[in-house]
């Protein structure tokens, strides 16, 4: 009987441990102008057409999304893509979530993932694929410096830096999907 309660303990003890493990937790929090879904992107004005006329697609894209959740949760999202004359595509997507937590007196917000995915597509290398789970040592906590203004476009935008002392900002825009 003493084994059998020992054991039933161990399992409890470790699908606890493991649930734990893999919950995302809400983060602090996050202002209700900063809930939604944020994109900074760009693509190209122009297409490829090979020389026998064929569409090549777009020769680079480039977006990060973040989705800030009011319970202090978020999800990140980067795509890439390119394609060279050769006809050669490369593909990167990069997925992470986990908690994020505001603070509007400083104007930054911090992300700590709890969970994320590698993703890359090389047509003319295929042996060279990627499709896998992060690692938890690939799971990286960072902090950005923002700004909520309201953009040329009369809508408000999140103006990110990724260190303080940064003149480069990235300007993310409301999107949705």
């Amino acid at each position: 009987m003493k084994t059998l309660v020992m054991t039933l303990l161990a399992v409890v003890l470790l699908c606890s441990c493991k649930k734990d493990a893999e919950a995302v937790l809400p983060g602090g929090h996050v202002p209700a102008k900063a809930a939604g879904k944020w994109m900074y992107g760009s693509f190209a004005m122009s297409d490829f057409w090979a020389y026998d006329g064929s569409y090549q697609g777009k020769p680079f894209e480039l977006a990060v999304v973040f989705d800030f959740k009011s319970d202090g949760t978020y999800e990140k999202y980067f795509v890439a893509t390119t394609r060279d004359y050769s006809g050669c595509k490369t593909e990167a997507f990069t997925f992470e979530k986990g908690s994020v937590d505001f603070s509007e007196t400083d104007g930054s917000f911090t992300t700590t993932p709890t969970e994320g995915h590698y993703r890359g597509f090389y047509s003319c290398f295929p042996k060279q694929n990627v499709n896998r789970k992060m690692n938890r040592s690939e799971l990286k906590t960072q902090t950005y410096h923002y700004e909520l203004k309201t953009g040329s476009n009369g809508k408000p935008n999140l103006v990110v830096r990724f260190q303080e002392s940064d003149s480069n900002v990235s300007t993310f825009l409301p999107t949705s999907w």
